[in-house]
């Protein structure tokens, strides 16, 4: 059908590969940045922040991220979740996935900014990576936050 229309299915095709693809690759981007900066990454703590489609929505069906999070958890590493908009039992149901409250996140070694809920930016920096040990790895998957600002505190940067 998609040759009828005009449509070449290997671009289709292609596309839908490396769209699949999108979550192990930023888990590895993340790991990578861990491992630059000395961390045992099994074991290491990686919080991640969002879970939702999309920013400034609860709709959890079709997200990417889980797909981040089971890729962080294959390498051993413990992931935290935590979404202002997600409905923790369907989060729960759907995906196995616990959400945690933003004042029980643990200390981390990675930050993994996944979703750009406004709950999030409008946060300081400072307070958005307060539980990010000295030196962590800070992963921007929609290159939300200032480059300069994520540098200069200290921590090792990634952007989709």
């Amino acid at each position: 059908k998609a040759d009828m229309l005009g449509y070449h299915p290997q671009v289709i095709l292609a596309g839908r590969r490396i769209n699949d693809g999108m979550g192990a690759y930023v888990a590895q981007e993340t790991v990578k940045g861990m491992i630059a900066n000395g961390v045992q990454v099994k074991g290491a703590k990686v919080n991640v922040l969002g879970l939702t489609f999309k920013e400034n929505c609860p709709d959890l069906r079709n997200s990417k991220v889980v797909d981040v999070i089971r890729e962080l958890q294959s390498f051993g590493c413990d992931v935290h979740v935590h979404d202002p908009l997600g409905e923790a039992k369907e989060a729960e149901h759907e995906y196995g996935i616990r959400l945690t409250a933003w004042d029980d996140l643990p200390a981390c070694d990675a930050i993994v900014a996944a979703v750009s809920h406004s709950a999030y930016m409008e946060k300081s920096f400072a307070e958005l990576s307060a539980k990010l040990n000295p030196g962590g790895a800070f992963t921007d998957v929609k290159s939300a936050y200032d480059p300069a600002v994520v540098q200069a505190a200290g921590f090792k940067l990634w952007r989709l």
